[in-house]
């Protein structure tokens, strides 16, 4: 039997399609956007002034997945990409009203494709999925869920913990995962016949808020960096002792990623001592990042293709995350022969031969954490040295085989 795959968004969706295309099992692939350059709105680049052009292929470059093949892939117009105008433009409300809008759309093409006569099973995304699946297990098709992210009844629960000491650190979208969301989430997983997630982190905050019946239906699958981008990184060179540490971080800018203890711990290290570069969308308000900006440098959320070379011109990847399911950027730092600063939270990557990990989180940690690396090069060569061989533990042919072993083991 053959898998159909949907997600709305992205995420690591466009590797399970692939995964399942090289095993000869998928049945089709669903998602908003898929860069195709001789179809509309992407052939407009070809058309546009030059400036315009650049940063509209910058931005479709971040949906360029050339091993899929176009003929299994479907996708639901132009809802997505005026979410993201919207969301690149600041108006949040608007982009969430757009997002709620697409997603119905996508909810009704998949409906329409469920009710097909082909027997296949369906493989969605958590927050997605509830309305497909309900369908799914009305026609009898075996449902896998690939939950990306921990339980949110944890989530909200360190982030109400957090908002006592670092409440002006908080967008209002930042603080809870509404109710509604999280009974949606439960929905999900009674439906399902699998439930896979990417860390054993993200595994056990399902164990503790779902029940025992979800529990049971729990598999890690971990995820893989993309090696059509990452494998053929730059051995990484020595940091001379002289040389200032250059430090990283890629995702979301907001207090879940501990983005308040990592510019506070970086304040206080000798400005000729180290760099900071953050990339990703900015989810702090304005007036708070301020005060550290002229310490740092920002790049807004760039093309997939441009981050392995943002990642070469550094050293250490710092993720202090207090809640993910598991974070890619974490593997491709490994391929790119960073040492790695993480929190359990963040799910897979670092090793003691390979970096830090954080056993609490605070911002006296985290700076003890940057001071090591700063303090200790030689140390901090032998973690960017082990690097790319940890990372061959996250190669996308073991994600593969292990989606082949899980359906077997499945039965389908």
């Amino acid at each position: 039997m053959n898998v159909a795959v949907f997600h709305p968004g992205t995420q690591h969706s466009w590797q399970t399609a692939l995964a399942l295309q090289q095993l000869g099992r998928l049945e089709w692939y669903a998602t908003s956007i898929f860069y195709q350059p001789d179809r509309f709105p992407y052939r407009l680049e070809r058309i546009a002034p030059a400036p315009l052009a650049r940063r509209m292929n910058r931005e479709f470059r971040r949906f360029s997945h050339p091993g899929l093949n176009p003929e299994l892939v479907r996708t639901t117009g132009l809802a997505e990409w005026l979410e993201r105008i919207a969301a690149r433009a600041g108006w949040r409300e608007l982009a969430r009203r757009l997002d709620a809008f697409g997603n119905k759309r996508f909810v009704a093409q998949i409906e329409a494709a469920l009710r097909a006569p082909e027997r296949f099973a369906l493989w969605g995304y958590s927050g997605s999925s509830e309305t497909s699946f309900a369908l799914g297990k009305e026609l009898g098709r075996p449902l896998i869920l690939d939950r990306t992210i921990g339980d949110f009844r944890v989530y909200n629960a360190r982030m109400a913990e957090l908002q006592d000491r670092y409440g002006e650190w908080f967008l209002p979208t930042e603080r809870s995962v509404p109710q509604e969301h999280i009974e949606r989430d439960q929905r999900e997983f009674e439906l399902a016949d699998v439930v896979l997630v990417g860390s054993e982190f993200a595994a056990e905050t399902i164990r503790q808020c779902a029940g025992s019946a979800v529990a049971a239906k729990l598999k890690v699958l971990p995820y893989c960096f993309d090696e059509a981008l990452f494998a053929q990184q730059p051995r990484p060179a020595k940091v001379a002792r002289d040389e200032p540490v250059r430090f990283l971080f890629v995702g979301q800018i907001n207090p879940r990623k501990g983005i308040h203890l990592l510019l506070e711990a970086f304040d206080r290290l000798p400005r000729a001592a180290a760099t900071l570069t953050l990339v990703g969308d900015l989810r702090v308000p304005r007036s708070v990042f301020a005060r550290y900006a002229d310490r740092l440098t920002y790049l807004p959320t760039v093309a997939r293709a441009d981050i392995p070379r943002i990642m070469a011109e550094h050293h250490v990847l710092v993720f202090p995350s207090y809640f993910e399911g598991s974070a890619l950027s974490l593997l491709e730092a490994l391929a790119s022969g960073l040492a790695i600063i993480q929190t359990p939270s963040s799910g897979n990557g670092v090793t003691p031969e390979t970096g830090i990990m954080l056993d609490r989180l605070s911002v006296d940690t985290v700076h003890q954490a940057l001071l090591s690396a700063i303090e200790d090069h030689d140390q901090l060569n032998a973690w960017r040295a082990a690097a790319p061989g940890e990372a061959q533990s996250y190669t996308f042919g073991r994600y593969r085989d292990a989606i082949g072993a899980l359906l077997t083991t499945m039965g389908i």
